[in-house]
């Protein structure tokens, strides 16, 4: 019972074991992006719904436009008066094309087909613009973490040689406690920046399933694309819309349907069996309101699909014009802030020599201090920003991180 109960358990273990998904790897941005096309769910859609359009112009090119249709009856008068009739009956019934129908329905598929391709680039696109933002909000919180980590740093070693000074009796307890207190707000800082990385990794792991690292930064694209993915799903949407309105026009009936039926009867037991054959041919009329209703719904889906390629025109056009503005702007002011953390840095290297020479008090290192911490980490911002504007840049031109 003992070894049963063991064994039992080593099974429910490993298959626990088995169940945990793994951790999670790192990613860069292009690693993680191509992680996240693999997880998108829209994306797998636009992958199965391509299929069934396939699928649908298969169908085209078959010999029917839907299957024959079998029918078998049986008739007698055994229940009023047997007078032995008796009467077999078989019929099928055969659907055919209506005149452009399949040709119609061919190039409407073949459209479809071509729209959602144009719909998963389109998709990517913008999965790689909700990659891109993830991932630089994960860089500019690292960036920030380790600018608190740096002042920490500093702050800590500060505080060591003012404990020791005041040990050997060369500086007062308050200096120390200023010190001290100093590195205390570095350190809850530093605790508030883990906690910003943190939120801002596990949102990248939500999207792509990987944790963020760093990696190289985009490289400006030399253009934008051929034609833009978000114009292009506009385009291939109004090409799908055009020829489904063909096809609607084609199918303005019911498919007409050819049928065959055998009889073998007889009419009484003394009437000899006879072979009936009938040859039949189903004509369907139009229904008017039902055909300007369909008409009027692809025409919809036509028009809407115009109004989507102007508001892409515009919205491509806008955005390139922004992103570019934007890495310009995000250039000068990384200049800007290395000037001024290069300036900071010297003062703080001469408030350091004045204070071990006893002309300066810490309190005034200490505000030194500051000011240096707050301009390496706007140096640091200043950087992620600049790299970030490349790939804002080339998410405008509608070029992928690959």
């Amino acid at each position: 019972m003992i070894r049963a109960s063991a064994r039992c358990t080593t099974a429910v273990v490993a298959g626990l074991l088995w169940l945990t998904p793994p951790l999670a790897s790192a990613a860069n941005l292009q690693e993680g992006f191509t992680a996240a096309t693999r997880l998108d769910a829209e994306l797998r859609s636009i992958a199965a719904r391509r299929e069934a359009a396939l699928a649908r112009a298969a169908r085209a090119d078959s010999l029917l436009p839907g299957a024959p249709v079998a029918a078998l009856a049986y008739r007698s008068d055994q229940l009023s008066g047997n007078r032995g009739l008796r009467e077999y009956e078989g019929e099928l019934d055969v659907p055919v094309w209506l005149p452009g129908e399949a040709r119609a329905l061919r190039q409407a598929a073949e459209a479809a087909v071509t729209s959602l391709d144009a719909q998963g680039a389109r998709r990517r696109l913008l999965l790689a613009g909700e990659v891109r933002t993830a991932y630089w909000n994960w860089a500019m919180a690292d960036a920030a973490r380790a600018a608190a980590q740096q002042r920490v740093t500093l702050a800590r070693s500060l505080e060591r040689d003012t404990a020791r000074q005041v040990r050997g009796g060369n500086m007062p307890q308050t200096e120390a406690l200023l010190a001290l207190a100093d590195l205390r707000e570095a350190e809850a800082s530093l605790q508030t920046a883990e906690l910003d990385r943190r939120a801002a990794a596990i949102a990248f792991r939500t999207l792509t399933g990987t944790m963020p690292s760093a990696g190289p930064p985009e490289s400006p694209a030399p253009g934008r694309v051929a034609t833009d993915p978000r114009i292009g799903a506009a385009q291939a949407a109004i090409g799908a819309a055009q020829r489904e309105e063909r096809l609607v026009a084609a199918r303005d009936r019911a498919n007409p349907e050819i049928g065959v039926q055998l009889r073998y009867e007889r009419d009484a037991f003394e009437q000899p069996w006879g072979t009936r054959v009938l040859l039949r041919m189903a004509i369907p009329f139009q229904n008017p309101p039902l055909q300007r209703e369909r008409l009027a719904e692809a025409r919809a889906a036509m028009s809407a699909g115009v109004a989507e390629l102007h508001s892409a025109e515009r919205t491509v056009a806008s955005a390139a014009d922004a992103a570019r503005a934007t890495r310009e702007t995000a250039e000068a002011v990384m200049v800007t802030a290395q000037a001024r953390h290069d300036a900071v840095r010297r003062q703080a290297a001469l408030a350091e020599a004045a204070l071990r020479a006893g002309q300066l008090p810490l309190i005034e290192l200490v505000r030194v201090r500051g000011q240096l911490a707050d301009a390496d980490a706007a140096l640091r911002r200043a950087r992620v920003n600049a790299a970030r504007s490349v790939s804002v840049l080339n998410q405008a031109q509608g070029v992928l991180p690959e």
